[in-house]
Protein backbone atom coordinates (compact mmCIF):
# COMPACT_ATOMS: atom_id res chain seq x y z
CA UNK A 1 0.00 0.00 0.00
CA UNK A 2 2.65 2.55 0.46
CA UNK A 3 3.38 2.74 -3.23
CA UNK A 4 -0.09 4.09 -3.44
CA UNK A 5 0.49 6.95 -1.07
CA UNK A 6 4.06 8.12 -2.51
CA UNK A 7 1.55 8.22 -5.96
CA UNK A 8 -1.41 10.38 -4.64
CA UNK A 9 1.17 12.34 -2.67
CA UNK A 10 2.92 13.00 -5.61
CA UNK A 11 -0.10 13.28 -7.89
CA UNK A 12 -1.36 15.93 -5.23
CA UNK A 13 1.86 17.79 -5.36
CA UNK A 14 1.58 17.95 -9.00
CA UNK A 15 -2.00 19.44 -8.57
CA UNK A 16 -0.73 22.24 -5.43
CA UNK A 17 2.14 23.52 -7.80
CA UNK A 18 -0.28 23.59 -11.23
CA UNK A 19 -3.33 25.66 -9.09
CA UNK A 20 0.04 28.17 -7.86
CA UNK A 21 0.86 28.70 -11.39
CA UNK A 22 -2.83 29.25 -12.54
CA UNK A 23 -3.24 31.33 -9.33
CA UNK A 24 -0.34 33.68 -9.80
CA UNK A 25 -1.56 33.88 -13.30
CA UNK A 26 -5.25 34.75 -12.47
CA UNK A 27 -4.22 37.28 -9.53
CA UNK A 28 -1.51 39.48 -11.71
CA UNK A 29 -4.48 39.86 -14.44
CA UNK A 30 -6.50 40.54 -11.87
CA UNK A 31 -3.89 43.73 -10.95
CA UNK A 32 -3.47 45.03 -14.27
CA UNK A 33 -7.18 44.87 -15.38
CA UNK A 34 -7.69 46.94 -11.43
CA UNK A 35 -4.84 49.19 -12.23
CA UNK A 36 -6.23 49.52 -16.18
CA UNK A 37 -9.86 50.72 -14.41
CA UNK A 38 -7.67 53.26 -12.48
CA UNK A 39 -6.31 55.01 -15.57
CA UNK A 40 -2.78 53.97 -14.32
CA UNK A 41 -1.95 51.70 -17.08
CA UNK A 42 -3.92 51.95 -20.52
CA UNK A 43 -3.93 48.75 -22.43
CA UNK A 44 -3.59 45.68 -20.61
CA UNK A 45 -3.88 43.53 -23.94
CA UNK A 46 -0.09 45.06 -25.22
CA UNK A 47 1.27 44.01 -22.16
CA UNK A 48 -0.41 40.68 -22.30
CA UNK A 49 2.69 38.09 -24.29
CA UNK A 50 5.41 40.02 -22.24
CA UNK A 51 3.76 38.79 -19.22
CA UNK A 52 2.93 35.79 -20.52
CA UNK A 53 6.34 34.94 -21.46
CA UNK A 54 7.92 36.46 -18.64
CA UNK A 55 5.51 33.88 -16.01
CA UNK A 56 6.55 30.77 -18.73
CA UNK A 57 9.97 31.35 -18.37
CA UNK A 58 10.18 32.22 -14.74
CA UNK A 59 7.93 28.67 -14.27
CA UNK A 60 9.92 26.83 -16.34
CA UNK A 61 13.54 27.92 -13.46
CA UNK A 62 11.36 27.40 -11.12
CA UNK A 63 10.76 23.80 -11.92
CA UNK A 64 14.10 23.39 -12.18
CA UNK A 65 14.55 23.54 -8.53
CA UNK A 66 11.38 22.44 -7.33
CA UNK A 67 10.91 19.02 -7.04
CA UNK A 68 8.35 16.45 -5.28
CA UNK A 69 9.60 15.26 -2.15
CA UNK A 70 8.11 11.69 -3.24
CA UNK A 71 10.43 9.53 -5.41
CA UNK A 72 10.38 9.17 -8.88
CA UNK A 73 10.43 6.06 -10.69
CA UNK A 74 7.76 3.90 -8.87
CA UNK A 75 6.93 0.84 -9.89
CA UNK A 76 2.98 -0.82 -9.57
CA UNK A 77 1.40 -3.72 -10.90
CA UNK A 78 -2.29 -4.78 -11.08
CA UNK A 79 -2.85 -8.03 -10.90
CA UNK A 80 -5.41 -10.19 -13.41
CA UNK A 81 -6.95 -12.53 -11.05
CA UNK A 82 -10.20 -14.01 -12.46
CA UNK A 83 -10.28 -11.73 -15.59
CA UNK A 84 -10.67 -13.07 -19.01
CA UNK A 85 -10.43 -9.98 -21.14
CA UNK A 86 -9.06 -6.43 -19.59
CA UNK A 87 -9.63 -3.08 -21.63
CA UNK A 88 -6.88 -0.72 -21.01
CA UNK A 89 -7.13 3.12 -21.16
CA UNK A 90 -4.50 5.16 -20.88
CA UNK A 91 -4.37 9.40 -20.46
CA UNK A 92 -1.09 11.34 -20.62
CA UNK A 93 0.19 14.99 -21.35
CA UNK A 94 2.90 15.59 -23.08
CA UNK A 95 4.95 12.48 -21.92
CA UNK A 96 7.38 10.05 -23.61
CA UNK A 97 5.48 6.36 -23.29
CA UNK A 98 6.52 2.79 -23.77
CA UNK A 99 3.79 -0.11 -23.62
CA UNK A 100 4.61 -3.72 -24.13
CA UNK A 101 3.40 -6.88 -24.30
CA UNK A 102 5.66 -8.96 -21.71
CA UNK A 103 3.81 -8.28 -18.66
CA UNK A 104 4.45 -11.48 -16.15
CA UNK A 105 2.18 -14.44 -15.80
CA UNK A 106 -0.75 -13.36 -13.74
CA UNK A 107 -0.30 -9.53 -14.23
CA UNK A 108 -2.87 -7.60 -16.66
CA UNK A 109 -0.10 -4.67 -15.77
CA UNK A 110 3.24 -3.72 -14.70
CA UNK A 111 4.09 0.00 -14.75
CA UNK A 112 7.10 2.67 -13.62
CA UNK A 113 6.01 6.05 -13.09
CA UNK A 114 8.13 8.83 -14.35
CA UNK A 115 6.64 11.81 -12.54
CA UNK A 116 3.09 10.33 -10.92
CA UNK A 117 0.31 8.42 -11.95
CA UNK A 118 -2.67 7.19 -10.65
CA UNK A 119 -4.34 3.93 -11.86
CA UNK A 120 -7.55 2.48 -10.78
CA UNK A 121 -8.85 -1.39 -11.73
CA UNK A 122 -12.68 -2.54 -11.70
CA UNK A 123 -13.38 -6.34 -11.96
CA UNK A 124 -16.46 -6.90 -13.32
CA UNK A 125 -17.97 -10.67 -14.31
CA UNK A 126 -14.43 -11.60 -16.15
CA UNK A 127 -13.54 -8.04 -17.76
CA UNK A 128 -10.88 -6.16 -16.14
CA UNK A 129 -11.12 -2.30 -16.65
CA UNK A 130 -7.53 -1.15 -15.96
CA UNK A 131 -7.07 2.91 -16.36
CA UNK A 132 -3.75 5.12 -15.94
CA UNK A 133 -3.83 8.86 -16.14
CA UNK A 134 -1.37 11.29 -15.65
CA UNK A 135 -3.85 14.21 -15.81
CA UNK A 136 -3.89 17.08 -17.78
CA UNK A 137 -0.24 18.85 -18.60
CA UNK A 138 -1.32 22.83 -16.50
CA UNK A 139 1.00 23.94 -19.72
CA UNK A 140 1.12 21.60 -22.71
CA UNK A 141 4.84 21.96 -23.90
CA UNK A 142 6.04 21.68 -20.09
CA UNK A 143 3.53 19.07 -19.31
CA UNK A 144 4.83 15.60 -16.78
CA UNK A 145 7.31 14.52 -19.86
CA UNK A 146 10.32 14.17 -17.30
CA UNK A 147 11.17 11.13 -17.80
CA UNK A 148 10.00 7.54 -19.08
CA UNK A 149 6.48 5.22 -18.64
CA UNK A 150 6.69 2.21 -19.19
CA UNK A 151 3.40 -0.02 -19.17
CA UNK A 152 3.54 -3.72 -19.87
CA UNK A 153 0.33 -5.40 -20.19
CA UNK A 154 -0.87 -9.18 -20.04
CA UNK A 155 -0.10 -11.13 -23.34
CA UNK A 156 -2.19 -14.03 -21.68
CA UNK A 157 -6.08 -12.93 -22.29
CA UNK A 158 -8.02 -10.83 -24.94
CA UNK A 159 -7.24 -7.15 -24.53
CA UNK A 160 -8.37 -3.48 -25.76
CA UNK A 161 -6.72 -0.84 -25.47
CA UNK A 162 -7.44 3.23 -25.67
CA UNK A 163 -4.90 5.73 -25.53
CA UNK A 164 -5.35 9.64 -25.46
CA UNK A 165 -2.42 11.49 -25.04
CA UNK A 166 -1.36 15.42 -26.25
CA UNK A 167 2.64 15.82 -27.35
CA UNK A 168 3.83 12.74 -26.35
CA UNK A 169 5.84 9.88 -28.28
CA UNK A 170 5.24 6.09 -28.32
CA UNK A 171 6.66 3.28 -28.51
CA UNK A 172 4.32 0.13 -28.27
CA UNK A 173 4.77 -3.33 -29.47
CA UNK A 174 1.64 -5.22 -28.95
CA UNK A 175 3.21 -7.84 -31.30
CA UNK A 176 2.83 -11.04 -28.59
CA UNK A 177 -0.74 -10.03 -27.04
CA UNK A 178 -4.14 -11.01 -28.27
CA UNK A 179 -5.06 -7.59 -28.02
CA UNK A 180 -8.22 -7.06 -30.56
CA UNK A 181 -8.63 -3.50 -30.60
CA UNK A 182 -6.35 -0.62 -30.94
CA UNK A 183 -8.00 3.13 -30.07
CA UNK A 184 -5.51 6.13 -30.93
CA UNK A 185 -6.49 9.68 -29.49
CA UNK A 186 -3.39 11.92 -30.03
CA UNK A 187 -2.37 15.31 -30.27
CA UNK A 188 0.89 16.47 -31.90
CA UNK A 189 2.62 13.03 -31.19
CA UNK A 190 5.06 10.56 -32.75
CA UNK A 191 3.45 7.15 -32.18
CA UNK A 192 6.02 3.80 -33.40
CA UNK A 193 3.24 0.96 -33.13
CA UNK A 194 3.49 -2.97 -33.83
CA UNK A 195 0.18 -4.78 -34.27
CA UNK A 196 -0.73 -8.37 -32.73
CA UNK A 197 0.83 -11.17 -35.06
CA UNK A 198 -2.40 -13.30 -33.43
CA UNK A 199 -5.78 -13.14 -34.19
CA UNK A 200 -8.23 -10.28 -35.75
CA UNK A 201 -7.54 -6.85 -34.67
CA UNK A 202 -8.70 -3.39 -35.26
CA UNK A 203 -6.85 -0.25 -35.50
CA UNK A 204 -8.46 3.50 -35.47
CA UNK A 205 -6.52 5.93 -35.61
CA UNK A 206 -7.68 9.91 -34.67
CA UNK A 207 -4.72 12.40 -34.12
CA UNK A 208 -4.01 16.07 -34.60
CA UNK A 209 -0.47 17.02 -36.45
CA UNK A 210 0.93 13.88 -35.41
CA UNK A 211 3.16 10.95 -37.67
CA UNK A 212 1.86 7.04 -36.79
CA UNK A 213 4.54 4.64 -38.41
CA UNK A 214 2.49 1.33 -37.98
CA UNK A 215 4.19 -2.20 -38.43
CA UNK A 216 2.05 -5.00 -39.55
CA UNK A 217 4.26 -8.35 -38.35
CA UNK A 218 5.25 -10.28 -41.23
CA UNK A 219 2.80 -13.23 -41.89
CA UNK A 220 -0.55 -10.93 -40.88
CA UNK A 221 -2.78 -9.66 -43.08
CA UNK A 222 -4.15 -5.81 -43.08
CA UNK A 223 -7.14 -3.62 -44.70
CA UNK A 224 -5.98 -0.13 -44.90
CA UNK A 225 -9.31 2.39 -45.55
CA UNK A 226 -9.13 4.95 -47.40
CA UNK A 227 -8.81 9.03 -45.69
CA UNK A 228 -10.16 11.99 -45.49
CA UNK A 229 -8.26 15.29 -45.12
CA UNK A 230 -4.77 15.97 -45.08
CA UNK A 231 -2.85 13.20 -44.14
CA UNK A 232 -0.03 11.92 -45.89
CA UNK A 233 -0.45 8.36 -46.19
CA UNK A 234 2.65 5.74 -46.94
CA UNK A 235 1.43 2.15 -47.50
CA UNK A 236 4.04 -0.82 -48.76
CA UNK A 237 1.96 -1.71 -51.47
CA UNK A 238 4.18 -4.77 -52.12
CA UNK A 239 2.12 -5.94 -49.09
CA UNK A 240 -0.81 -4.32 -48.84
CA UNK A 241 -1.84 -3.36 -52.91
CA UNK A 242 -4.44 -0.62 -53.85
CA UNK A 243 -8.04 -1.87 -54.29
CA UNK A 244 -10.91 0.34 -54.64
CA UNK A 245 -11.64 1.21 -51.03
CA UNK A 246 -8.00 1.92 -49.94
CA UNK A 247 -4.98 -0.80 -49.20
CA UNK A 248 -5.63 -4.47 -48.82
CA UNK A 249 -3.73 -8.09 -48.46
CA UNK A 250 -4.68 -10.20 -51.68
CA UNK A 251 -5.81 -13.17 -48.47
CA UNK A 252 -7.53 -10.69 -46.32
CA UNK A 253 -10.49 -12.08 -46.54
CA UNK A 254 -9.81 -15.40 -45.72
CA UNK A 255 -6.26 -14.85 -43.15
CA UNK A 256 -6.84 -15.63 -39.56
CA UNK A 257 -4.26 -13.70 -38.66
CA UNK A 258 -5.27 -9.69 -39.52
CA UNK A 259 -5.22 -6.29 -38.94
CA UNK A 260 -8.06 -3.73 -39.88
CA UNK A 261 -7.37 0.22 -39.83
CA UNK A 262 -9.26 3.18 -39.92
CA UNK A 263 -7.65 6.59 -39.76
CA UNK A 264 -9.42 9.77 -39.00
CA UNK A 265 -6.06 12.28 -38.58
CA UNK A 266 -6.83 15.82 -39.83
CA UNK A 267 -3.25 16.35 -40.77
CA UNK A 268 -0.35 14.31 -39.94
CA UNK A 269 1.60 11.20 -41.81
CA UNK A 270 0.69 7.88 -41.38
CA UNK A 271 3.03 5.33 -42.61
CA UNK A 272 2.14 1.37 -42.47
CA UNK A 273 4.48 -1.56 -43.81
Amino acid sequence: MFWRVDLCAEAGFKMRRDNIFWGGVLILFGVLFLLQAQGLINNVFRLFWPILLMLIGGWMVVNVFWKSDTPSGTTFSIPLGEARRVRYRFSHGAAQIRIQGNAPMGQALVGTSAVAAEHHSDLTGDVLDVKVSTGPSFIPVLGPNEGLWHYQVTKDVLATLTIEAGASTFEVDLKDTLVSRVELKVGASTVNLTMPARGSSVLDIEGGAATFSVHIPEGTAARIDRTEGFVALNVDTNRFPESDKGYQSPDFDTATDRVSIAIKAGVGTVNIK
